[in-house]
């Protein structure tokens, strides 16, 4: 057989034991990685052993922040972050209502439960009960924006308080207060 204009020389597969001098080049730049890497664990595994007897306690998990985290409103989401812009919390009718959470970390689900409640007089009356809004689970913020005025017709003026759960019945994990105030109108 020809290759590229020169014979390719054909051996037939022989042992190691048999070949005399020292062991082929390929043999010599695998065999050095690989011992290389069997010590290092080795050594890794006996700095385990070490770890283990010297009963050292065990690394404390940090806190997460106490109580909900607060929720962001604005007229308006960030175009680049995603967030609720500068912060307000009156909206009229003519208004876009946005409203961001910033988390942790990534929400790791696609569903949120939202709640909305009436405050008077210092008591909370729910108006819209928990329901689940569809999330981007590998974001760390949850945000949304509607229409004030379908919130408006909705509920009606006053102030209220949102509160966020991972579940429908679950521990509320964001919370915030917002006002609607209704525009007196053209006559």
């Amino acid at each position: 057989m020809v290759r590229r204009g020169r014979p390719v020389r054909r051996r037939q597969a022989q042992p190691l034991a048999t070949l005399s001098g020292p062991p082929p080049s390929w043999t010599r730049s695998i065999l050095g990685p690989m011992l290389g890497a069997l010590a290092v664990i080795a050594l890794l595994w006996v700095a385990g052993l070490a770890g283990r007897d010297a009963e050292l306690p065990s690394p404390t998990p940090v806190p997460s922040p106490s109580g909900p985290l607060l929720i962001r409103f604005s007229t308006a989401l960030d175009p680049i972050t995603g967030e609720a812009g500068t912060a307000t919390a009156r909206f009229r009718a003519g208004d876009e209502f946005a409203y961001s959470v910033h988390l942790a970390a990534p929400a790791g689900r696609d569903t949120v439960w939202v709640e909305i409640a009436r405050i008077t007089n210092g008591t909370t009356q729910v108006v819209q009960a928990a329901s689940s809004q569809g999330i981007v689970a590998s974001w760390s913020r949850i945000a949304f924006s509607v229409r004030a005025v379908d919130l408006l017709e909705a509920w009606g003026p006053g102030e209220y308080v949102m509160r966020m759960r991972w579940t429908a019945d679950g521990p509320i994990i964001a919370t915030g207060r917002f006002t609607l105030v209704e525009t007196a109108s053209q006559s």
